[in-house]
């Protein structure tokens, strides 16, 4: 007897079985990598990936503590802007790497740059890249890349599927587990518009509720895009490479900073006398 299309047939059953509820956004989304499954792809990885991106800036730890404090900050301030309540373990790095990037792997382990560090002009546009990572990581755009990437496997991944149906959960999510090289994947998938624009959106109202001028976030992107228009190599490979700038973006920053109502803190002494000896070295 031919089981392939019951399998086929289990299979889809399982995938709806899979479904679940964006944190952030409160939408109906397939789920299979739960979050104790992001914590642990982000646990592991993270320090490999670290390395891999010029390790941990060791010559000011003080920087890498400042940056720390901002993000927790934010991180604290995210059950007033999401739909849910998901404390991820947040941790944020500061890497020795001239190249300015950011990125943020699932269970919320993120790392900056000190390339992007020198680039920035306050405390406030500061926030805007840990905010939109920090949304990144938790509306889960990480796991769903992993989950997009699994369900391409196609008979391989119908095939566990029917077989998990009793615990679609950790048998499928092993998965997205497998194989090496899941952190450099990760960071360096370019992430789609809807992706970015949420992670925008949200990021922004996450600076207004940590009590930061969102306005900075408008600025952060009109310097991206100027940057992206010279073409400065360092940029093109590295933030702009996961995530491309667009003037639609810096458009959709001044309508949320308009509903939101610009002014806050700003931080730029504060934020200029910590980065000055970084720039001096």
């Amino acid at each position: 007897m031919n089981t392939a299309p019951r399998k086929l047939t289990w299979a889809v059953v399982a995938l709806l079985a899979a479904c679940g509820t964006n944190p952030v956004t409160g939408k109906r989304e397939l789920q299979f990598v739960s979050e104790n499954q992001e914590i642990q792809i982000g646990a592991q990885n993270y320090a490999p990936m670290r390395q891999s991106e010029g390790g941990d800036y060791a010559l000011m730890p003080e920087l890498t503590t400042y940056v720390n404090e901002v993000g927790q900050k934010l991180a604290a301030a995210s059950d007033k802007v999401t739909v849910s309540e998901r404390r991820l373990p947040y941790e944020f790095k500061v890497l020795n790497s001239s190249v300015p990037n950011a990125w943020a792997l699932p269970g919320g382990k993120i790392a900056v740059n000190r390339g992007l560090l020198t680039e920035l002009n306050n405390e406030a546009e500061l926030a805007a890249v840990l905010g939109h990572e920090i949304i990144h990581a938790a509306a889960r755009h990480g796991a769903q890349a992993q989950e997009r990437g699994t369900l391409l496997q196609g008979g391989l991944v119908a095939a566990q599927l029917g077989a998990a149906l009793g615990g679609v959960d950790e048998r499928v999510g092993s998965l997205a587990l497998a194989g090496a090289g899941v952190g450099a994947q990760l960071i360096t998938t370019r992430y789609g518009r809807d992706a970015e624009l949420q992670s925008d959106l949200y990021g922004t109202r996450l600076m207004k509720a940590a009590g930061y001028d969102p306005a900075a976030a408008i600025a952060l992107q009109e310097t991206f895009v100027r940057l992206s228009e010279g073409r400065r190599q360092n940029w093109l490979e590295g933030l702009f490479a996961s995530h491309p700038p667009s003037q639609e973006r810096v458009t959709r920053n001044r309508t949320t900073v308009a509903e939101l109502g610009a002014g806050g803190d700003l931080g730029a002494e504060r934020y200029q006398a910590r980065i000055a000896p970084l720039k001096r070295a």
